[in-house]
């Protein structure tokens, strides 16, 4: 008996180094796994970081511009974008369905067909560009995108800031262009369909004066949508309106960093739901040369 009770005893421990010997390999290869994943998503983070227009924005507005951009994971699905001409400037947001890899990967491609609608049709007509990047979406990516039943809706936000005439022309797509003085505060809502929605519409620009003072801001949903307070609500339309009047007189960067206090105040320990983009700026009140 006691020559048995030892050969199982001799059996069990065996079996128990070799599960040991294998789970151990396993959780090698997974954290290897995690480490090459983690890798190509610092890559992947780097690349996108590279294509948002820091530094032209900071030569051509200087201090007149301030923004938050916070991806939910180490990628997402927010960028903004500029670009300069002689004459005046297009700057806005961009929020393409979903975030971490897929939504990245959606802001390469919007990023890639508003740069050729630019190319192609100038800078100045926001709504004409945002027409153009929809059916250049749709053509690229229309048929498998709906035979897979994907979310491909892409919010976006466009201004064309004219410095020669001293006017403002802009469009949108489910993105609004808040404007506030410090005293009031107007939100133009632009078109009500996003681009890539299976119900297509014609944007349509809205033509604005530069208000002396005032601060134009363009701003993703994720904001909006961020849960906390004690209820875990979102933050809300009318906090975030009383938020921007509260702090129009500032700097844009000392905006963003005032609205960024708000919102992790509000949060808590509420974990951010989405990718969040916001963009303030504060057209030159003189102009540039002509």
């Amino acid at each position: 008996m006691a020559a048995q009770v030892e050969r199982h005893t001799q059996q069990l421990e065996a079996t128990v180094r070799q599960r040991t010997a294998a789970l151990e390999a396993t959780n090698q290869e997974m954290a290897q796994a995690h480490r090459q994943i983690e890798s190509s998503l610092a890559y992947a983070s780097l690349i996108q970081r590279a294509i948002l227009p820091g530094e032209t924005l900071d030569a051509r507005l200087g201090n007149r511009y301030g923004v938050m951009w916070r991806p939910r994971d180490q990628v997402g699905g927010d960028i903004f974008i500029f670009h300069a001409t002689p004459a005046g400037y297009l700057l806005g947001v961009v929020d393409c369905a979903g975030h971490g890899v897929p939504g990245a990967l959606m802001t390469m491609l919007v990023k890639a067909s508003i740069d050729h609608a630019v190319l192609r049709l100038g800078a100045t007509d926001p709504a004409a560009i945002l027409d153009d990047v929809d059916a250049r979406c749709r053509e690229l990516l229309q048929r498998e995108a709906l035979t897979a039943n994907l979310a491909t809706d892409i919010d976006m936000g466009l201004v064309w800031i004219d410095d020669r005439q001293r006017r403002m022309r802009f469009a949108g797509a489910k993105m609004a262009l808040h404007v506030a003085d410090g005293e009031r505060l107007e939100s133009h809502p632009g078109g009500r369909r996003a681009l890539m929605q299976k119900r297509r519409m014609r944007y349509a620009n809205l033509e604005l004066a530069l208000q002396p003072g005032a601060s134009y801001t363009l701003c993703s949903d994720g904001f909006l949508d961020q849960a906390g307070g004690e209820r875990g609500f979102g933050f809300g339309r009318q906090r975030f309106a009383e938020m921007l009047t509260r702090h129009a007189r500032l700097t844009p960067k000392d905006q963003v960093a005032a609205f960024a206090e708000e919102l992790a105040a509000y949060s808590g320990t509420h974990p951010q739901r989405d990718d969040i983009t916001l963009l303030v700026f504060q057209p030159d009140p003189g102009g540039r040369p002509t």
